[in-house]
């Protein structure tokens, strides 16, 4: 009988051992994404629209407690898997939301395009900053990027809101609206929607601090202290990693 090497014993163990794994971290990582878009879900009826805090200059645009799942699923698991929370949190608010299907589009597109810019922010830490390899860059490139990229995309998407989606197919006269909110009553409607778009830019941005500052503070403690979550490390601790 021809004899074994020790590659021929150990190498195909590896590689199972190595497929195991990696199907356990896979399924512990959608589980989890899963897990937090319920979380982002129960936030929402727990903590409604009436009880979050508000934007002082347009006090009906609220600071959502539900976007920060979202964001913490980008910390823990990675881009996919917040995607998924985003998505779970989304279909949750398109079937029970009062304003379906317009605001929570519009809260999906807010949420994607923070994620966006996290993601973006991620990948230029990494090919420009990442030689520096410190966590204060790395939330500095995620934040900058997030905020750029809501703020661009929500401009565009508001835009439409105002001008056709609202009044042509919804039948909502969101400038009529705020007009009479903002007392500008006598002013024309494109001086109303420039101060409308200036207004929900500044909004976004300062959500983007709330959304992304937020779970950094709590998530990159623990990535230096605590070595394995969901049987591998935290998606953020790579950027901590000398």
């Amino acid at each position: 009988m021809k004899e074994l090497s020790s590659c021929d014993l150990v190498c195909p163990a590896f590689v199972v051992s190595l497929e195991e794994g990696l199907f356990s971290r896979r399924s512990v990582t959608l589980s989890g994404a899963a897990v937090f878009g319920a979380l982002a879900a129960v936030s929402t009826v727990v903590f409604p629209a009436s009880v979050q805090p508000p934007f002082p200059l347009l006090t009906f645009l609220k600071f959502d407690p539900a976007e920060l799942f979202s964001v913490l699923a980008f910390m823990v698991f990675g881009p996919v898997p917040a995607l998924v929370t985003a998505t779970v949190h989304w279909l949750f608010l398109t079937a029970t939301g009062q304003d379906s299907p317009l605001g929570p589009a519009a809260k999906f597109a807010a949420v994607l395009s923070t994620l966006l810019g996290m993601w973006l922010g991620s990948v230029t830490y990494r090919h420009v900053l990442g030689k520096h390899r410190r966590a204060s860059l790395a939330f500095g490139s995620m934040l900058g990027f997030s905020a750029l990229s809501r703020v661009a995309v929500m401009l565009v998407v508001n835009y439409f809101v105002f001008t056709y989606l609202g009044p042509v197919i919804f039948g909502i006269n969101y400038l009529g609206f705020s007009a009479q909110y903002l007392g500008l009553q006598s002013a024309g409607m494109w001086q109303v929607l420039m101060a409308m778009l200036v207004l929900t830019s500044i909004f976004n941005a300062l959500h983007v601090l709330f959304s992304v500052g937020l779970p950094f503070i709590f998530v990159t403690p623990l990535s230096f202290k605590i070595p394995e979550i969901a049987s591998s490390h935290p998606w953020i601790s790579r950027f901590n990693k000398g």
